[in-house]
């Protein structure tokens, strides 16, 4: 026999067990965007298995739907912008520097010119990237950084000296600033125009790493001059309220994953550098390894140029473009 007290007992137990039911029926699910356009790439593997692990340690509860650079109607450049209004909750920001200017201190070209030096230099620069994103509603998670790009032409190019009178596609203000500085005129074209660019002579070579351009644009290419400009870097980061209201052990399973495999970008993408540029070798490239002079003289050609960016952007970028340079002896 069911008594009134059995029942009672009976629907509210029911109705305690209701928000988990519900909670297991209704995931949490986040937005996340890169721009980077194919899967095959390495920050792209590797933010599959990111969304993967926190899946799994989440017992499903916690969903997120990654969609590569192009197949949202996000522009790359306002990956910043999309993360802040929660547009998305999470962005892999590689094109973040028209959003969080301070960033660009790590493009400089000739003021952070091997992984070494990138390592110290992004320490200093953290928490000035993070209260940066923090002031645009986002929350930095990770950085990871593409191989150093170096020059390329098809053209003799073994010197500082070669790059006079060349033109050079390059990828920034910052770097066309550079080739002008060393009499190249540096043209800006777009990725998927190079090819018949090099073809038709619009440009004698380009500024890229191994592992990127050096390896789809190899055979019309005949010289590569190795001399470190400048990283690539990218952000991952999340919208700050969505981030902050996540129940703790999904902001924890979510945090871990991404410092923990992120590195992982960075060191895959490293060994694919050095991979095609022994294969470039193989083929028969001329590859020439810029001297210490002429790391030097590249530097003291730019170092005006640096304080000039610097003071653009405002104090708090001249402050910490002074500290990198101390830390760097630049």
């Amino acid at each position: 026999m069911i008594t009134r007290r059995h029942a009672l007992a009976t629907l509210a137990a029911g109705s305690l067990a209701g928000p988990s039911v519900l909670q297991a029926q209704s995931p949490t699910t986040w937005t996340a965007y890169t721009y980077v356009p194919a899967a095959t790439i390495a920050p792209a593997k590797v933010f599959q298995e990111i969304i993967a692990r926190v899946s799994k340690e989440t017992n499903n509860g916690f969903q997120i739907k990654y969609h590569l650079g192009g197949s949202l109607s996000i522009k790359v450049t306002d990956i910043t912008t999309a993360v802040g209004d929660n547009v998305i909750q999470l962005g892999d920001d590689g094109f973040q520097q028209g959003n969080v200017p301070i960033t660009g201190i790590l493009r400089l070209p000739m003021l952070i010119t091997n992984a070494q030096e990138f390592e110290k230099a992004l320490a200093i620069m953290k928490p000035y990237v993070e209260r940066a994103y923090d002031k645009k509603g986002a929350t930095l998670l990770a950085t990871y950084y593409f191989p150093v790009q170096i020059a390329w032409s098809n053209k003799k190019l073994t010197s500082l000296e070669d790059l006079k009178g060349q033109k050079i596609r390059a990828t920034s203000p910052e770097q066309i600033e550079f080739l002008k500085r060393f009499g190249a005129n540096g043209l800006t074209v777009g990725a998927p125009e190079v090819p018949s660019a090099l073809e038709r002579g619009v440009v004698d070579g380009v500024l890229t790493a191994n592992a990127g351009g050096g390896k789809v644009w190899k055979d019309l290419l005949k010289y590569c001059y190795e001399i470190g400009l400048n990283f690539f870097e990218a952000n991952i980061v999340a919208n700050k309220e969505a981030y902050a209201k996540l129940p703790a052990n999904y902001r924890d399973s979510l945090t871990k994953a991404v410092v923990e495999l992120a590195p992982r970008m960075t060191q895959m993408m490293a060994q694919e550098e050095g991979e095609e540029k022994a294969k470039r070798k193989a083929e028969g490239m001329v590859q020439t390894t810029a001297t210490p002079d002429e790391y030097k003289r590249g530097a003291e050609r730019m170092a005006s140029y640096w304080d000039e960016w610097a003071k653009s952007k405002g104090a708090e970028t001249q402050e910490a473009l002074k500290k990198v340079r101390e830390a760097l002896g630049r």
